[in-house]
């Protein structure tokens, strides 16, 4: 009688405590999701594209969401402080991250980094944003023909500004380096917003920027080449670095929204569809379009697809030019 009495008691205290954690399991409920505001990590500094086009998003959050999507900056690195203080964040999609491709791709392949390209799980892709060469109005330099003879003739005395070591411009640069057996002057900056400061201030003399960045500053630079196949429809006038002889410099910043690895799946499809729905409006289009933001969009399955593809090209890429063996 003793030992069954003690066999109840244990029975009792296992009920008692499958109890109190099914308690506390409404603290990872789900199922009302989202029931306060959500966070969007931007790793670049206000007032550059990412966080330009972010802030447009971010205003029409409430309406599809039914939640405030509010901006936080957090720049460095070419991204990397911002991305990796997203690698730590909780999995439960109340703080997402803006990211940037090629940057979380290649960035993890060329240096100690707290993110890989699985701590994103994409929701949707937004943006694409080619590549420019640009030179500040008043420069000496007038063509793509004049930054190359100039730097052949005094290799590093060229300085190039862009968003951070290996950024998408910054891989444009190396690429026209090595496709035309120059030295440029590299000059990383903690965003987009920062690089162009400088070239408007004469501290450098280039900066490999976003078309969206050139398109907005107008009749203050001088635009030398786009690295598109095609010239662009938003900027006609700019000659492609191919159709110059230099058809290897291809190169976009690709814009997108991600929440944390380990996020659960019917947050992540809320999120997906919400910002779908987002991407769908015609008022929120035209503001993009105002914004000079060419708008590459896809679901995330066309973006998990895309970023195995982009992972091998941009391995080989920097293996090609000697970056990474």
């Amino acid at each position: 009688m003793h030992i069954r009495r003690i066999v109840s008691l244990f029975f009792c205290f296992c009920l008692l405590f499958v109890a109190s954690c099914s308690n506390e399991s409404p603290a990872t409920d789900t199922t009302d999701f989202p029931n306060k505001s959500i966070q969007l990590i931007v790793a670049f500094s206000p007032g550059a594209a990412t966080d330009t086009q972010a802030r447009i998003i971010s205003k029409y959050a409430s309406e599809y969401l039914g939640q405030e999507l509010i901006i936080v900056n957090k720049p460095g690195g070419g991204g990397q402080v911002g991305w990796n203080s997203f690698s730590s964040v909780e999995p439960d999609g109340y703080t997402l991250v803006a990211y940037n491709l090629p940057h979380i791709i290649t960035q993890p392949l060329v240096g100690q980094t707290s993110f890989e390209i699985e701590t994103f799980e994409p929701l949707v892709n937004w943006g694409g944003d080619p590549t420019v060469f640009a030179v500040h109005k008043d420069s000496d330099i007038d063509s793509l023909d004049d930054l190359i003879s100039t730097a052949k003739e005094n290799p590093g005395s060229i300085t190039v500004g862009n968003a951070g070591l290996f950024v998408g411009q910054h891989l444009a640069t190396l690429l026209l380096e090595d496709s035309t057996n120059i030295q440029l002057e590299h000059v990383p900056f903690q965003g987009a917003a920062d690089a162009i400061a400088s070239l408007l201030g004469g501290h450098t003399d280039v900066v490999s920027g976003n078309l969206s960045d050139i398109y907005r500053l107008g009749d203050e630079v001088k635009p030398l080449a786009i690295a598109t196949q095609e010239r662009h429809s938003f900027a006609p006038n700019i000659p492609t670095f191919a159709e110059l002889g230099y058809p290897e410099v291809v190169m976009s910043t690709d814009r997108g929204i991600a929440a944390r690895q380990g996020t659960p799946n019917n947050v992540i499809e809320t999120l997906e569809l919400a910002f779908m729905e987002i991407l769908k409006d015609e008022d929120f289009l035209a503001e993009m379009e105002q914004a000079g933001a060419d708008m590459l969009i896809m679901d995330r399955d066309a973006v998990i697809a895309d970023m195995e593809v982009r992972t091998e090209t941009y391995k080989q890429l920097l293996q090609s030019i000697g970056v990474i063996e």
